[in-house]
């Protein structure tokens, strides 16, 4: 009987490297996984933190006063001191501001020429006058106050809404940092020769401030009580709808008032009245009731520095 040769049989090395290469592949995918799902969770991490801090940042910026906001402000950083003597504002009245026409001779007296009116201008600007708003001027004549210890105050106001003010006036305003008040006749507001709303809205952002003329510019002190009452009422409500503003001061037409006047004044909530009565103001004259400098065609700086000193 013949012996059978037994051989073991040794796996096929084929196998052994195909297997060792799908465990090796398998191993790859699997670092593969893991680091890709690692790099998108903080791919999305900064992603999200990206998004929260330009968030922050607009909202910063949406709530960083511009230059503009701020040039409105300068009101709130002044230093108001109370002094012992009763302080007197010199309140200057203007009315139009360029050069004359030979037409306009009856009117000479009311029109100064921007030459000189620059020259008043630049000399009180030189001299470190102040120029109030109306409501620093209230704020001076109810607690008796100076901006800065300053005791050189002026009001600028100039009468009847022209069209000069804003086309003239208002470059030389501004190249001296200079504020002023404009008195309107609400009833001409856009007609020819006269100043529209969006010319007021845009210079009240730059230091200007419009304030009560009446409607119609009637002599008030021959009007009737109920006429007068609606010339007040009536430029008040539109002065303060479209400026946004609560209009505290009233300039009564050529300066003429009664008795019925200042009581209607007193009763719409008018806080000043300023007429044409010559002198410096203060308030034994009455809120209601300001003198005022007229300013001619012939007054040059020098005599307006010795008239309000």
């Amino acid at each position: 009987m013949k012996k059978r040769n037994h051989r073991r049989h040794k796996p096929n090395s084929f196998w052994l490297i195909l297997n060792l290469f799908l465990l090796f592949a398998c191993v790859l995918s699997i670092a593969f996984l893991v680091f890709t799902l690692k790099d998108r969770k903080i791919s999305l991490n900064n992603s999200a933190s990206s998004t929260k801090i330009s968030k922050i940042q607009n909202q910063k910026a949406s709530t960083t006063p511009t230059n503009s906001s701020k040039q409105n402000t300068n009101t709130d950083t002044v230093e108001w001191k109370k002094v012992n003597e009763t302080v007197s504002v010199p309140i200057l009245m203007y009315h139009a501001i360029h050069n004359i026409a030979p037409e306009e001779a009856a009117n000479a007296n009311l029109i100064v020429d921007p030459i000189t009116f620059e020259s008043h201008i630049q000399c009180l600007a030189q001299e470190g006058y102040y120029f109030l708003t109306p409501e620093e001027a209230y704020r001076v004549f109810t607690e008796n106050v100076l901006p800065n210890g300053n005791n050189k105050i002026i009001w600028l106001t100039f009468d009847d809404s022209l069209w000069d003010f804003h086309d003239i006036a208002y470059p030389i305003l501004k190249k001296y940092k200079a504020k002023a008040t404009n008195n309107v006749i609400t009833g001409t507001v856009g007609n020819s020769g006269n100043l529209s709303l969006e010319q007021m809205l845009d210079m009240k952002k730059h230091g200007m401030s419009f304030q009560d003329h009446t409607v119609n510019h009637p002599d008030l002190s021959v009007q009737s009580a109920e006429t007068q009452k609606n010339e007040m009422k009536e430029s008040k409500v539109y002065l303060d709808q479209n400026l946004n503003q609560d209009t505290i001061a009233i300039a009564y037409p050529a300066g003429r008032y009664s008795d019925t006047t200042l009581e209607l004044a007193s009763n719409l909530d008018y806080k000043l009245g300023v007429t044409t009565n010559e002198g410096i103001a203060n308030i034994n004259n009455g809120l209601l009731s300001l003198n005022r400098v007229r300013i001619l065609p012939t007054t040059t700086a020098d005599t307006l520095l010795a008239t309000i000193s």
